[in-house]
């Protein structure tokens, strides 16, 4: 139900006006996040398509996390981890790990990544950007949970 709210959402407000709204949400809430998923959809070379699909991803999070918990604000020092943690096994197996992980979390989102992930020209690009978010999230979320024992 929560990805055919987001899906209406996108088609009655437009993406151009959702990625805006999101982006803009992102830069308050979490930059960082924000950064890397520009960075993700830059590297697509695609226009504003990858974009779409990262800021989907991202408000799907978001409305999950509200029933929930608060989505966490990714620091520096979780990116850099994240960055060092790709350097040292490599962008394949990065992706494989936090797809497979997302499988097993939650597979309705993974669908919906591997959904527009199959749409877009670079499927493999598209699904290392929806894998990067959703493996910064968690491990910002356990690194908050560790900071709270």
């Amino acid at each position: 139900m929560t990805r055919e709210r987001i899906s209406r959402e996108f088609d009655n407000l437009g993406p151009d006006a959702c990625v805006a709204d999101i982006a803009a949400a992102m830069r308050r809430h979490n930059p960082d996040l924000l950064d890397m998923a520009q960075r993700c959809a830059a590297d697509q070379g695609a226009g504003q398509e990858p974009m779409v699909g990262l800021a989907m991803f991202y408000r799907l999070l978001v409305a999950e996390a509200a029933a929930e918990f608060a989505l966490p604000r990714v620091s520096s020092a979780t990116r850099d981890g994240i960055v060092s943690e790709i350097d040292d096994k490599g962008a394949e197996y990065f992706t494989f790990e936090a797809l497979d992980e997302m499988e097993r979390a939650n597979p309705e989102l993974l669908q919906m990544a591997h959904g527009f992930a199959a749409r877009q020209r670079s499927y493999l690009g598209m699904m290392q950007g929806f894998a990067l978010i959703y493996a910064t999230l968690s491990a910002q979320s356990a690194a908050d949970r560790a900071g709270m024992h």
